[in-house]
């Protein structure tokens, strides 16, 4: 038998966020993402048995855990996972027990000496689900924990059926009155195209309760598990490789959708989103960014002092909205979150000012908009798609004072996150997987909201800014676009009309 708590501090965390995922017991469900290299499997094995020493005592003392790993097949697992806990946990240590293997499953149970003169018997089982069900491979089985071991790689069944089978061992029989048995689910994986279910359940629609962890990629500053990596591990892997597999195994960046490729792949969920919404600043300033059409948008952005730009609401309503059922919309948002904020004039979309009949009395799109709001919004600079693009990816890769995203988007704006992540993208030309891909972005559902995005960048960072940016692209100057302003921008207050 040995001592849980010398084995547990032999290990040594790959990182901050390695040690946070392994200590984190509270989770139902966790999971971490991380690059090739970063120490995942390590982090999962000791992680799985520091839960099972953090189980509470049976009535006759001994504290027990039962839990269960899980790979695409058992081959797989034996060539992969059993090598890595073998490391630790020996199959013929004298006071374990291991049985099974070779192609089937396995049992590795192993016993510990806890604080408090008190025994840990923790139970493995190593399962493979190959052409199978899940639910043929454990029919059944009742646990304290499942790890999905590479989790990308399977099915969304396997990580729906373990949440179902986790907190049954021990049975409440076995535990003091009054005590439920704890349970947990871990998963490892580098990360997968955006298209994988687990950037839905992990990233968009995550659950209360659940946890992700991503790792810093290879070649950041705080990458993980670099002391027991050679020195230049990342940087020859990386030679010869395609940048989507750079992107995904290095970087530890979600890969492009299958659908396409996002106009943006410098945006960094772990960088670019905020890690809680963001609340406006009501002694500041904000600016109103507008996109009219079909699918009409907006986009609230306020400027702060060192320089950075919030996006910190949005507004998407779907088809076929009028502008004043939208300005409507936009109001209610306006005196729910900006009461106290001083307004900025407002930007449009510049083929928003057309298609009234004047000599009706009709009003243009954003007339009817401003006139709501009781402020002017004017069309924007240019309506260049190069320029509006380059605006937004010049904010993406700005860092304030070596730390601070230039522009950080608030998780409440989630049109806006998923056309970031993939959803404003590049269509191929052709069903041909090797075709090249359309020029344009494709007009969709999270198209305007991007527009809007461009043009409120485009008003706050000015047009000549941008240009002067991109001159080292070979862009060349194009001329301001702009009308004439009909009005003077001044201090206009929608709550003090």
């Amino acid at each position: 038998m040995s001592d849980a708590p010398e084995l547990l501090n032999a290990w040594g965390p790959p990182g901050p966020v390695s040690e946070a995922f392994a200590v984190d017991f509270t989770s139902l469900v966790k999971g971490i993402m991380g690059p090739v290299g970063g120490g995942k499997t390590t982090t999962c094995i000791f992680a799985s048995q520091a839960f099972a020493a953090s189980m509470p005592t049976c009535l006759d003392g001994v504290v027990r855990a039962k839990g269960v790993v899980v790979r695409d097949s058992f081959r797989t697992l034996e060539k992969t996972t059993l090598p890595s806990w073998f490391t630790w946990f020996p199959k013929d240590h004298p006071s374990w027990t291991y049985t099974g293997g070779n192609d089937r499953p396995a049992v590795h149970t192993l016993r510990f000496r806890l604080p408090g003169e008190r025994t840990l018997e923790s139970i493995t089982e190593f399962v493979g689900i190959g052409s199978s069900r899940v639910e043929d491979i454990l029919r059944g089985w009742e646990g304290t924990w499942g790890w999905p071991n590479e989790a990308d790689l399977m099915v969304p069944d396997v990580l729906d059926y373990l949440t179902q089978r986790i907190r049954r061992y021990p049975s409440k029989r076995m535990l003091p009155h009054g005590i439920d048995p704890p349970g947990q689910i871990l998963m490892d994986f580098n990360a997968p195209d955006i298209d994988n279910y687990l950037h839905d359940r992990l990233v968009e629609n995550k659950p209360e309760g659940w946890a992700f962890y991503p790792q810093p990629g290879g070649l950041d500053p705080g990458a993980e598990n670099l002391h027991n990596l050679p020195k230049d591990y990342y940087q020859r892997m990386m030679q010869g490789k395609p940048d989507w597999w750079v992107r995904r195994f290095i970087h530890n960046k979600w890969g492009y959708s299958r659908s396409g490729a996002p106009v943006y792949p410098e945006f960094n969920e772990n960088l670019h989103i905020a890690k809680k919404e963001l609340v406006p600043d009501p002694h500041l300033p904000i600016k109103i960014a507008l996109d009219a059409g079909g699918h009409p948008s907006a986009v609230i952005l306020q400027p702060m002092p060192n320089g950075q730009l919030r996006l910190t609401d949005e507004l998407y309503l779907g088809q076929g909205v009028g502008p004043t059922r939208f300005a409507r919309e936009l109001v209610a948002l306006l005196l729910e979150r900006y009461r106290s904020c001083h307004l900025l004039p407002g930007v449009c979309d510049p083929s928003a000012i057309h298609g009234a009949d004047r000599e009706e009395g009709e009003m243009s799109w954003n007339e009817i908009i401003g006139q709501a709001l009781g402020i002017p919004v004017m069309p924007a600079a240019s309506n260049d798609i190069g320029l509006r693009t380059d605006g937004v990816r010049q904010q993406l890769t700005t860092m304030i004072d070596g730390h601070l995203p230039a522009l950080i988007v608030s998780p409440r704006c989630k049109w806006a996150v998923r056309g970031f992540s993939y959803g404003y993208r590049f269509v191929r030309i052709g069903a041909n997987p090797q075709a090249n891909f359309r020029t344009l972005p494709e007009k969709n559902e999270f198209s305007n909201v991007q527009d809007a995005i461009q043009y409120g960048v485009m008003d706050l960072v000015g047009l000549h800014g941008i240009i002067t940016k991109a001159a080292g692209a070979g862009r060349a100057r194009v001329r301001d676009e702009r009308p004439a302003q009909t009005h003077r921008p001044g201090d206009f207050d929608v709550f003090a009309v």
